[in-house]
């Protein structure tokens, strides 16, 4: 175990340290998207990853991205799932003391329950909201909401809480040290599980992938179609009669039902990525190795 550690770390030293003590703007694995301050005390912006539709079948999944003090005011909303990205982060229900939220950790939300959520005071925090976007409150529903004051902000414990104990990662997510061996990869990979299939959002269960540089995978293809986000690194994906595409973090990959594909690193660069599959279903038929088309060193 602890030599497949040893390699594991040398395979993926490239990587940056996304939760390293000072989280600043370039540390940030997801780009930030729009701007939506006004919602907010403080700066928000809000990335969309997946818009909810029929094919995939996956909730509305954003990124959201707090700048140090920022946080929302007291609401309620479809139920949720949060997902840490980056950064510390702070969550509280009404009527509960408040949780602190660093990278990789999961926060299920029931519908109609009221809460805020937001950034330690010197901290930024990225997280991923995967959610119910149709959900509408009962008329007759009664719930706390209204803004967080700035003197409530301040008593909260977990704002100062120093970020001297965060982890610090050569990975956006966690995975397991021991190489993943299969004859449809020409490499070893690295498999780690972000989210799990019993969670509030009623999402597939979110499967992480790390690539060494060079390494890929066959033409395949997903009977329920698979959707990949890139995180990490630079990587590769081709749909069978496309062109390659070149990923980076925060793009993401639609493979429809039945349609052949496959992905990697790069020649020389790391890559890892999030898998999803529609309805949980793994079900995938393997073909060649696409030797052609995969990029010379």
């Amino acid at each position: 175990m602890l030599k497949g550690m040893i390699v594991f770390m040398l395979m993926f030293s490239l990587f940056s340290t996304a939760q390293a003590k000072e989280v600043g703007k370039e540390d940030l694995p997801f780009p930030l998207g729009a701007d939506i301050s006004d919602r907010f005390t403080g700066t928000v912006h809000r990335n969309d990853l997946i818009a909810a539709d029929d094919v995939y079948q996956v909730p509305q999944t954003n990124v959201i991205t707090f700048e140090p003090g920022s946080y929302s005011g007291w609401h309620v909303h479809g139920a949720m799932t949060v997902i840490g990205v980056a950064g510390e982060g702070i969550y509280q229900e009404w009527g509960k003391e408040a949780v602190f939220i660093r990278p990789g950790d999961v926060v299920n939300i029931p519908a109609g329950v009221s809460h805020f959520h937001g950034a330690t005071a010197d901290s930024r925090f990225q997280q991923i909201v995967i959610y119910d976007k149709y959900w509408k409150a009962d008329s007759g529903d009664k719930v706390h909401t209204g803004a967080v004051s700035i003197e409530e902000y301040k008593k909260i414990p977990f704002v100062a809480k120093s970020k001297a104990t965060e982890k610090n990662k050569e990975l956006t997510f966690n995975c397991n040290p021991a190489p993943f061996q299969s004859p449809n990869f020409n490499k070893p990979v690295y498999l780690g599980k972000i989210l799990e299939k019993s969670n509030a959002a009623d999402s597939p269960e979110w499967v992480y992938v790390a690539f060494p540089k060079g390494a890929y995978n066959r033409w395949h293809s997903h009977k329920t179609g698979q959707i990949l986000i890139a995180t990490d690194g630079v990587g590769l994906h081709q749909i069978k009669g496309g062109k390659l595409e070149v990923l980076h973090p925060g793009d993401v990959v639609f493979c429809p039902p039945g349609v052949v594909h496959w992905h990697g690193a790069a020649p020389e660069s790391s890559f890892a990525h999030i898998a999803i599959n529609p309805e949980d279903n793994h079900e995938v038929t393997w073909y060649d190795f696409p030797a052609d088309e995969y990029p010379a060193s």
